[in-house]
Order: structure tokens, then C-alpha cells, then sequence
């Protein structure tokens, strides 16, 4: 039955577990990093706590597609969340003895960073279990809506329970969210919950695996988007990631408080872009949707390289962050509603792998170029330009690749 997904309760459950899951994930991190500079006066260490939950996520984000196609997702999540809770726990209890120092924070990156990569191969995967086909552009548009409000106004909450409070009420809040979300979690129906699983549990993990990667490569329609995640993220994820305070500073000649607008301006596009696609609900021309914003969030970047006034800095980044949700949320709908059931945790993974996985490539690429003398805002119009043209050659290279939408059938019999 295709109802609205605000009288969805399998959503509902959804989007209240994910609020409260990631306003409590925005709260620690702000907490952490700030504990980290303020108390402990090691700022330079928190590159470290970034590479300890980064490195097990990616190792670990193929393993959790396996396993999120042979078990529960709700049930991958609810534990995520609720080990997270119960590690939180432990965390307070070595701060109120005093004991805790940069490598406890590290030691809790690296397990949390394993929980991530569970936790959000299974999410990216449980959607189609629980929202109809032809709503899934909108579920998705608004779950990316809940992410990105949290990451603006988390460490709002974070920095008043850090100041009319202290750490630990910071940490505690954070491990009533967890519950809370695992709890809501725990309360979805899912179609795993009715039929079980799809996939053998007795299959090797490699051999599933290897099923995840051949499956991707024989369907032209996903390795045309794999190659074009890839592009994006290394040669304008990354030089946006690394490269916005180095413009704020360098050509700019702002201070902190000029990034900050930058950051405000990107999220406030972003979200802004996930509302729009939402209103829309964007069902059909997915791809070419797509591959359009994909294009013109290029096209914003490279004139942003051009600015040197902040209002018109301000307008070209939140254009671009406008643009990323407009080019996002439509494809993986799209993927959500042709992938077969039993294989989309280890695409979504392989999904989140291709992208995540080349960020740390990235930023190591435009260190290494802007040693050799490179200006940022040099880097972001090359990069930009490479992008924009892949988004060009791509539809001829695939030529069946703009039209594939039209021929994706909304019913369960006609997933690829």
C-alpha cells in the first residue's frame, strides 16, 4: 500500500531514531573535540581521534554490507546504537575518575568507528523494507534533512550542556539519544521480520562479497554512478573538506568567524536542497536529475575558486551545498527502488566504500599539491573542471545510461 510517509509508523520510528541517533553523535563529537582543545590542550591530537574512527570504518564498511544482507538491519542498528550507549557509560565513568587522557578518546574512535560501519550500511539499506517505491525520494529527502539539522544545531547543544553544565552532562545526554534510538529502532517492522532473511547465511563472506562487486559491474547503471562518486569525492570532497578554512584565511583574509559562515552557508544549502527534493519528490528523469546537480555543484564550486568577496563566497558555497542533496537523494532512491533486496546492503556499502573510502586519498592529494605551491583556490576550479567534463563523457560512455530510470518498474517483479 503506497501511503504517506507521515502515516508510515515503520518510518516514523525510523526518523525519530535517526534524530535522536544523530543529535547525540553531533553532541559527543563536539564535546570530544572540545574536551580534547580545552582541557587536555592537545589540539594537534585530533587529527589522530579522525584517523582512529576513519581507518576501521572503511575496513570494516564491506563487511558490514555482507552482514546486513544476511541479517536484520533494525537489529544491526539497534545494537550499534545500544553498544555505543553502554561504551558512552564506561567513558563517563573513566572522566568522573579523572583518568581519562587522549588515548582513552582514541581507543573509543576505533570502536566506534567498527559500530559506524555496521550502523550505516545497515541504515542505507533498510529504507526499501519500510517505505514504499514511490515515496522513497521523499523518506530519503527528509532523513538527509534530520542529518544535516543536527550537524548544525548538535554542537549548538553540545557547547550549552558543556557550559551550563560539564562533560558528563554533555556524555549523558548523549547515551539517553543512543537509547532512546535504539529503542525506537527496535519497535520497526520490517519485511526481514514477516519472510526472514533473503540471503544464505551460510555463504562465505568473500563469496558474497565477490557476489556484491560482479553484481555491480554487470549492471552498467551502477558502475556509471560508482565512477562518478569517485570523481566527486576525490577531486571536490576532498578540497572542499581541507580546502574551506585555507580559503577563509588565505584568500578571503577572513578569521574564524568568516569559515564559520562558509560551514553555515554550505549546511544551510544543503539543507535547503534536501527540503526542495523532498517537496518535489522526484520520481521519474532520476538520473539525469542527478547527474544535472552533480554538474552545477561543479559549476558553483569552480566559480567559488573565482570570489574573493564573502557575500559572493557565502552565495557560490551555498549553492553547491544546495546542489549535492539535489544530485544525492534522487539516484540513491533510484537504487534503492531497482537493487534487489538481498543485495543492497552490500551496494549501499559498496556505495559508501567507493565515496568514503577515497576521501583520505583526497585530502592527501591536496596536501601534497599545495606543498608544491598549488593555491587552494586553484585546486578547487581543476578539480571542479575534471568533474564537469566526466559528467559530460559519462552518458556517452553509458549510452543507455540517462534512460534507464524510464525502464526501472516500481513493482518487486522488475528489480534488476
Amino acid at each position: 500500500m503506497n501511503q504517506s510517509v507521515w502515516k508510515n509508523r515503520n518510518f516514523l520510528l525510523l526518523w525519530i531514531a535517526g534524530l535522536a541517533s544523530s543529535f547525540a553523535i553531533s553532541v559527543f563529537l563536539f564535546s570530544q573535540s572540545w574536551y580534547v582543545v580545552k582541557v587536555l590542550d592537545l589540539e594537534a591530537s585530533l587529527g589522530l581521534i579522525f584517523i582512529a574512527s576513519s581507518v576501521p570504518r572503511l575496513i570494516f564498511m564491506l563487511v558490514g554490507g555482507v552482514v546486513a544482507d544476511r541479517f536484520s538491519k533494525k537489529k544491526i542498528m539497534f545494537w550499534s546504537d545500544f553498544t555505543r550507549a553502554i561504551l558512552l557509560v564506561f567513558l563517563v565513568a573513566i572522566l568522573i575518575t579523572g583518568m581519562i587522557n587522549i588515548w582513552t578518546f582514541v581507543g573509543f574512535a576505533l570502536l566506534f568507528g567498527v559500530l559506524d560501519a555496521f550502523f550505516w550500511s545497515a541504515g542505507g539499506a533498510i529504507m526499501p523494507e519500510i517505505v514504499h517505491k514511490e515515496n522513497l525520494t521523499r523518506a530519503n529527502s527528509i532523513n538527509q534533512m534530520t542529518n544535516q539539522s543536527s550537524f548544525i544545531l548538535g554542537p549548538m547543544l553540545g557547547g550549552f550542556l558543556v557550559s551550563f553544565g560539564d562533560y558528563t552532562v554533555a556524555f549523558t545526554t548523549t547515551i539517553i539519544l543512543l537509547l532512546t534510538g535504539s529503542i525506537l529502532t527496535y519497535m520497526i517492522k520490517t519485511r526481514y521480520d514477516v519472510e526472514g532473511g533473503a540471503s544464505d547465511k551460510d555463504e562465505k563472506f568473500f563469496a558474497s562479497l565477490k557476489e556484491g562487486i560482479v553484481y555491480v559491474k554487470k549492471h552498467s547503471f551502477l558502475t556509471a554512478l560508482f565512477s562518478v562518486t569517485v570523481l566527486l569525492n576525490l577531486f571536490i570532497v576532498g578540497p572542499m573538506q581541507m580546502g574551506m578554512p585555507l580559503f577563509a584565511k588565505n584568500v578571503l583574509h577572513g578569521d574564524s568567524l568568516v569559515f564559520s559562515w562558509l560551514e553555515g552557508s554550505m549546511a544551510g544549502g544543503m539543507l535547503l536542497g534536501s527540503l526542495a527534493v523532498g517537496v518535489l519528490n522526484i520520481k521519474h528523469n532520476r538520473i539525469k536529475f542527478g547527474l544535472t546537480g552533480i554538474l552545477f555543484a561543479g559549476i558553483f564550486f569552480a566559480l567559488l575558486s573565482f570570489t574573493s568577496v564573502l557575500w559572493q563566497s557565502l552565495i557560490c558555497v551555498a549553492l553547491f551545498g544546495a546542489m549535492l542533496p539535489m544530485a544525492n537523494i534522487p539516484v540513491v532512491s533510484l537504487i534503492q527502488s531497482s537493487v534487489k533486496e538481498e543485495m543492497m546492503g552490500r551496494v549501499m556499502s559498496l556505495l559508501t566504500f567507493s565515496s568514503m573510502g577515497l576521501i583520505p586519498v583526497s585530502l592527501g592529494l591536496t596536501s601534497v599539491v599545495i606543498s608544491f605551491g598549488m593555491s587552494i583556490d586553484k585546486i578547487m576550479l581543476i578539480g571542479s573542471v575534471l568533474v564537469c567534463i566526466w559528467i559530460m563523457v559519462v552518458p556517452l560512455l553509458y549510452r543507455n545510461l540517462l534512460s534507464y530510470d524510464s525502464s526501472v518498474k516500481t513493482n518487486a517483479e522488475n528489480i534488476i
